[in-house]
C-alpha cells in the first residue's frame, strides 16, 4: 500500500515538474517576444527620426543653395535688402515671380512677373514720407517692344513686408486729366488739361487718312517709374492713336490717408518720332 502512495506521489511531482518549467518557458519565449517587439519599435522609430532629419537637412540645404549673383538686385541704401526671382525662365530673361529679402526676412510675391537681363529689376530703401521708417521699393519691366514699355512699381512696409496700396495709373488719369483729341484731315489736334490748368495745345501736322485715334489720350502703353532725390517718380506717354504719342503725365506719389497717391501732376506736350519707339525694342 506504502509501494503505490509513494508512486502516486511521484508521478503528482513529475506533472507539477513539467507544467512549472513548461509555465517558464511559455514566460521566457513570451518576454523574448516582447524584447523583438519593443526593439523593433525603437528601430521604427530610430529609423522614422532619421528620415525626418534626412528631410530636414535636404530641405536646409536646398534653402541654404545661393541664388546666382546676376539675378540678385541689392538695394544701394541698404545690402541687406535684396530681390530675386523665385523662378527663372526663358534663358533669365523673365522672374516669374519674386522674393523680397530684408535683413533675413523673406516674403514671395508669385504674382510678380518681370523682365531680367538689360531690364534686372531695382530694389531701394528709402523714407518717401518723412516718417522716419524707410520704405522698400521695387522698380521692374512688365514688357517692353516697339512702343511699348510698361514698368511697373510696388512700396512695401519694411516691418510687415506686405504691399502698400496705391493709386493705379488708370485712376489717377480719370481723377487728375481732361484730354481732347481732334482728327482733321490734315492734322491732329490734342489739348490737355491737368487739374484744372491747360497745357499748351499740341497741333500735329499729318494724313490722317486710314488712321486710327482716341477721342482722348490714354495712358499705360509707355510708363517709367524711377527714384529720384529720394521720391518715387512717374512718367507716363499719352497716346492719342495706337502706338502715337503726345508729351508725357509726370508725378510723384505721395502717402494720403492709408494709401499712395500721385501729387505734382504736370503735362508736357512733345510728338515722339519713330526712333522713341525703336529704343524700347
Amino acid at each position: 500500500m506504502k509501494t503505490w502512495t509513494g508512486i502516486l506521489l511521484m508521478i503528482i511531482l513529475a506533472v507539477a515538474t513539467i507544467s512549472t518549467t513548461s509555465a517558464a518557458r511559455t514566460m521566457n519565449e513570451s518576454q523574448k517576444q516582447l524584447n523583438i517587439d519593443d526593439q523593433s519599435s525603437q528601430t521604427a522609430v530610430g529609423e522614422a527620426s532619421n528620415i525626418d532629419k534626412l528631410h530636414d537637412t535636404a530641405k536646409a540645404t536646398q534653402e541654404s543653395i545661393p541664388v546666382k549673383e546676376e539675378y540678385v538686385s541689392v538695394a544701394p541704401e541698404n545690402e541687406k535688402v535684396r530681390l530675386y526671382p523665385m523662378k527663372v525662365e526663358g534663358s533669365g530673361y523673365i522672374y516669374n515671380g519674386m522674393i523680397l529679402e530684408v535683413d533675413g526676412k523673406v516674403q514671395e510675391f508669385s504674382d510678380w512677373q518681370g523682365e531680367g537681363g538689360s531690364y534686372k529689376p531695382e530694389v531701394h530703401e528709402l523714407d518717401l514720407n518723412g516718417d522716419g521708417q524707410k520704405e522698400i521699393i521695387v522698380l521692374y519691366t512688365e514688357g517692353h517692344g516697339t512702343g511699348i514699355y510698361l514698368g511697373q512699381a510696388r512700396i512695401i512696409n519694411p516691418v510687415t513686408l506686405e504691399e502698400m496700396k496705391m493709386q493705379s495709373l488708370d485712376e489717377i488719369a480719370k481723377q487728375h486729366v481732361k484730354s481732347k483729341v481732334t482728327v482733321r484731315s490734315d492734322r491732329v489736334d490734342v489739348d490737355v488739361a491737368v487739374d484744372g490748368v491747360q497745357a499748351e495745345p499740341l497741333r500735329i501736322e499729318e494724313d490722317t487718312s486710314g488712321g486710327v485715334y482716341n477721342e482722348e489720350l490714354g495712358f499705360g502703353g509707355v510708363t517709367y517709374y524711377s527714384v529720384e532725390d529720394g521720391q518715387l517718380v512717374v512718367s507716363a506717354a499719352g497716346s492719342y492713336g495706337a502706338a502715337l504719342y503726345a508729351g508725357d503725365l509726370t508725378f510723384t506719389y505721395e502717402y494720403q490717408d492709408g494709401e499712395w497717391k500721385a501729387v505734382d501732376l504736370k503735362y508736357s506736350m512733345e510728338v515722339y518720332e519713330e526712333e522713341y519707339y525703336e529704343t524700347f525694342d
